[in-house]
């Protein structure tokens, strides 16, 4: 099987201006309302640019989305271990987490993310650099979880339910957003982990030798 298509460092550099702007694109119009002419504009280069990297829209804006969750996925990774390296309190974890998955600025990129879990459902080229994103998510929420005193078999069990609330809010806030939805992801958050420490020592109890019915 013949490896990825090397470009030479100028191309390169207009390849990943394409994508670049292609999440932007995407993000505005959702994937559906991105064309050729839509992204080489924004990118500032020739119509034809697009059709000398790309075969099709399609292959762009997959292209451009996996490369977004890609980013995402490296960013909340390097979040993880900034947690993991310092002994955090729940709250402070909760805030972290919370201030890392609400949408920010004018034009929050977490639309391209939103706009990537939709396509995936779509585009079955897509499904496995979502599925990717997500269990980094998932380690990122387990590893968080671990240092803020959680036992590790009940982290892993929790992170996907973490990751949903985070993109559930994340998702309300970009349809109405409201000033305090940081603070109330956080509480939300902080009410989940509560629940799943005493989940855990209701079965670490249970399980001890006085413990069972």
């Amino acid at each position: 099987m013949a490896g990825p298509r090397r470009h030479r460092p100028s191309a390169q550099a207009r390849r990943d201006a394409l994508l670049r702007a292609a999440i932007e694109v995407a993000a505005e119009r959702g994937a559906a309302g991105t064309t050729h002419r839509a992204v080489t504009q924004r990118a500032g280069l020739p119509l034809a640019t697009a059709s000398y990297f790309f075969s099709s829209i399609a292959e762009l804006v997959s292209e451009a989305l996996r490369t977004h969750v890609a980013e995402e996925a490296e960013r909340l990774a390097a979040l993880a271990a900034e947690l993991v390296a310092g002994r955090r309190t729940p709250d402070e974890l909760a805030a972290a987490l919370a201030e890392a998955a609400m949408p920010r600025g004018p034009l929050p990129f977490t639309l391209a993310q939103f706009e990537a879990y939709l396509q995936a459902a779509r585009d079955p080229a897509l499904r496995d650099a979502v599925a990717d994103a997500l269990a980094t998510y998932r380690q990122v929420a387990e590893a968080a979880l671990v240092a803020a005193g959680a036992p590790p078999d009940a982290a892993a069990e929790a992170a996907p339910a973490f990751i949903a609330l985070a993109d559930g809010f994340a998702l309300h806030h970009l349809a109405h957003p409201r000033p305090g939805d940081v603070d109330a992801l956080r509480r939300a958050l902080r009410m989940l982990f509560d629940g799943l420490l005493a989940r855990a020592g209701t079965a670490a109890g249970a399980a001890g030798p006085d413990g069972g019915g």
